[in-house]
């Protein structure tokens, strides 16, 4: 019994000189100089990780929401058959040039949804866009006025897209095949690639592939770069176009949108002789004018043409007016 008395007293006293020591020494000093400048440092990180990924988004964001702003202004049709809602754009366009005259030309574009196919099949115009083809060749035999669009796949990020084509015309149906795949370069870089065949019972097999890069300058201009190659049975071996410009937005005004397409341009085929058709300068000027749905373009081109490599290079003036009706947008 003494031991245990003992013993328990040891223990109690042990424990009292603990709880002594623990109140005279002080707890870690959290407010010490040394532990502030790193509480501070690793705050001062985050906040600016957060920054910069916010910042990122936001370039991101611009750059997509500017490339959309573009290809809906100014009518691409890709862009055009690829959106939810129906759209149909009716032009009337006046083509005066120097060396070939004028004519006046109506064309229809866009897409008709039909709901009634589980909104996966559309009635597809092409009208005549020039940035659709390649420039000058509105006759391109791997595309049709008129066909059917049937989405197979698109990837949940919208970045992959297949559909299933058939074009419409007087010699029979077009069957044929379209891929494209679009994605970022960093903040304020967009790519887009796409890949069209299409097969006519008279013409044979024709495909056109497609580059497209913008870079966002600001949130309302951008560089724009567009390639094409137009091979096939019956084409002039490739028929190929490069572009270079920059889409500068105007102030809206009234709500109205206006915009100018500043760009330079050539054009060429590799067979039966390989030479550059067309070197082309010129301006785009499109407003949005009286009502939402009405559109004025003025597009002046200097161009310099070779019919064929033995002849001499003209230059040519010419200017496209056009009018346009924006429909079931």
């Amino acid at each position: 019994m003494n031991f245990v008395r003992a013993t328990a007293g040891l223990l109690l006293s042990f424990c009292f000189a603990l709880n002594l020591y623990a109140a005279e020494k002080p707890l870690a000093d959290t407010s010490s100089p040394e532990l502030q400048s790193e509480n501070l440092t690793s705050e001062a990180r985050s906040r600016a990780e957060r920054w910069v990924d916010s910042s990122h988004r936001f370039a991101t964001d611009r750059t997509m929401a500017l490339t959309r702003w573009v290809d809906g202004f100014f009518g691409d049709v890709d862009a055009d058959a690829e959106i939810a809602e129906s759209r149909l754009r009716l032009k009337i366009t006046t083509d005066w040039d120097e060396r070939l005259g004028t004519e006046t030309r109506m064309s229809l574009g866009g897409k008709v949804n039909l709901p009634r196919l589980a909104d996966r099949v559309d009635l597809v115009f092409r009208g005549d866009d020039p940035d659709e083809l390649v420039p000058g060749d509105e006759d391109d035999p791997s595309q049709s006025q008129v066909g059917l669009q049937v989405l197979l796949d698109e990837s949940a990020s919208g970045n992959h897209r297949t559909d299933f084509t058939v074009g419409l015309s007087g010699a029979g149906p077009k069957p044929g095949v379209k891929y494209r795949y679009k994605t970022l370069w960093g903040p304020n870089t967009s790519f887009r690639f796409s890949q069209r065949a299409q097969y006519d019972f008279d013409d044979g097999a024709f495909a056109t592939t497609k580059l497209d890069i913008d870079y966002a300058l600001s949130r309302r201009s951008l560089i724009r770069t567009q390639n094409r190659v137009l091979y096939g049975e019956k084409s002039d071996g490739m028929e190929w176009s490069s572009n270079l410009g920059v889409v500068r937005q105007w102030a809206v005004e009234n709500g109205f949108e206006r915009a100018a397409y500043l760009y330079a341009g050539v054009k060429g085929q590799t067979e039966p002789d390989s030479y550059r058709e067309n070197y082309q300068v010129g301006l785009r000027l499109r407003a949005q004018a009286i009502r939402e749905f009405l559109f004025f373009e003025l597009e002046p081109t200097l161009n310099q043409r070779i019919d064929a490599p033995d002849l001499p290079r003209d230059t040519a003036w010419a200017v496209e007016a056009r009018v346009e009706f924006l429909l079931f947008d």
